[in-house]
């Protein structure tokens, strides 16, 4: 059982390391990608990038606050013994590595409902909308439509980064589990313990 049990942490452990991996080859990949994408002089146009990854932010918090498991995300949920955060890498992926149907209609209906629910969401489509109409006006002809294709590109992708980032920490402080807590009470113990310095 002790075998098993550290096999388990180990395994649980190789896990999270790759979900953390995957998401950092994501953030390069569009990166990589945006530079390629934008328009030689756009360094000198550094809104665009802004307006982007503000639009990207406030995507990604309307999608999260259109989850249809929103109570996943309390900590009661996260630290149950066989709760919703049970999964292994592959279950992760598939149910929370993008966003679902529900989610994409639960944040359109936050929209048409209105009040603060929507604050995000009416934030996201105003960016959205300035950023193309900012790359039409600053550039002429191929870099035009280079600046829309660029700008759209990191919108979408720190958006999805943002959503997969919440889900991942919240799958892996239900991964760490009881691991955590002892770390936590390590740490109290060291700091708690420790020598202070003489102040006189």
């Amino acid at each position: 059982m002790e075998h098993g049990g550290i096999g388990m942490i180990l395994w649980g452990g190789a896990e999270a390391a790759l979900a953390i991996l995957l998401v950092l080859a994501l953030l390069r990949a569009a990166s990589v990608a945006y530079a390629a994408l934008a328009p030689a002089d756009a360094e000198a146009v550094p809104l665009l990038h802004v307006l982007a990854l503000c639009a990207g932010i406030a995507s990604g918090v309307t999608l999260l606050l259109a989850v249809p498991h929103g109570e996943s995300f309390r900590l009661s949920s996260i630290f149950v013994v066989q709760g919703p955060w049970s999964l292994d890498l592959p279950g992760f992926l598939l149910q929370h590595g993008l966003p679902g149907t529900a989610t994409l209609q639960n944040a359109r209906d936050l929209l048409r409902q209105g009040g603060l629910g929507a604050l995000p969401g009416g934030l996201a489509l105003l960016l959205l909308a300035t950023g193309p109409l900012a790359a039409l006006r600053w550039w002429r002809g191929w870099a035009r439509l280079r600046a829309l294709g660029a700008f759209l590109l990191l919108a979408a992708s720190t958006a999805l980064v943002l959503h997969y980032a919440i889900h991942l920490l919240a799958w892996m402080l239900a991964l760490l589990n009881f691991w955590l807590f002892a770390l936590v009470l390590f740490v109290f113990q060291r700091w708690r313990h420790a020598p202070r310095g003489g102040g006189h």
